[in-house]
């Protein structure tokens, strides 16, 4: 199984709910920032990391004719409704291996969140992978964190989360910043008319929805614990760390 450490399936599936959920909040209520036309038919989207297709299922009830798309969500674990949603297929894939040669220059859109650092010190190589899926005049979008370490106005607990990430993504062989050069690795993937949106957000009472303040500390303190889970699994004999994963705490 790919090292994606999760302290449960269903807990995963509920903290990217709610990270999506607060996010689209400074998107003023978006789903995408793209150009993309939903009133057109037969659009053909992919959603890499895709947890359990929420946002595809969001992405589909935007759509004037949503029975003539294709829809596609991959993930590196099966976290999949079963059935999947009506119309959706979610499949298995790793974004650092070969993507199926069919989907090259098929896709009207592709959408990414939140799994570059997967890639390690390759990043370059999936961004230029996964752009060879979109067709002449189609769009890619990745969103990622940039976080601000140096900002005096972090408070010690959220500095500490930081820093621990800091440190998860460095095994990996990811910078803390790697998300700043996003826009340059797009262009040299082949793209143009190439654009960099930085969303301040805000984290419990700092969220512009109080509705929200909630929410956004119950994911954040989620992602917490997977990094603890990816910190003791990464210097762990294989049998206990899959005891850990399954009593983490």
């Amino acid at each position: 199984m790919p090292d994606y450490f999760v302290a449960s399936e269903e807990a995963e599936n509920k903290r990217l709910e709610q990270a999506s959920a607060a996010v689209r909040a400074y998107m003023d209520g978006n789903l995408f920032l793209a150009p993309i036309d939903t009133t057109r038919s037969n659009l053909k989207v992919l959603d890499s990391a895709t947890n359990n297709g929420f946002w595809l299922s969001q992405f589909q009830e935007t759509l004037k004719d949503p029975n003539s798309a294709t829809l596609i969500g991959t993930d590196l674990q099966d976290r999949f409704p079963k059935p999947p949603r009506p119309g959706v297929h979610l499949q298995i894939q790793d974004i650092n291996e070969p993507w199926p040669e069919s989907w090259k220059s098929t896709f009207d859109y592709v959408h990414q969140t939140l799994v570059l650092f997967q890639a390690g010190p390759k990043q370059h190589e999936a961004i230029h992978s996964l752009g060879e899926l979109v067709k002449p005049g189609g769009w890619i979008e990745l969103m990622e964190p940039q976080y601000d370490t140096s900002s005096e106005n972090n408070e010690p607990a959220f500095k500490q989360f930081l820093d621990m990430m800091s440190e998860l993504w460095a095994m990996r062989g990811t910078k803390s910043d790697f998300a700043a050069g996003l826009e340059g690795m797009v262009k040299d993937a082949g793209f143009v008319d190439v654009k960099s949106v930085l969303l301040p957000i805000g984290i419990g009472p700092k969220h512009k929805n109080p509705e929200l303040a909630d929410v956004s500390v119950e994911s954040t303190v989620g992602g917490g614990k997977n990094i603890t889970i990816a910190g003791r699994c990464k210097s762990t004999p294989p049998y206990r760390c899959a005891h850990e994963v399954d009593n983490p705490f």
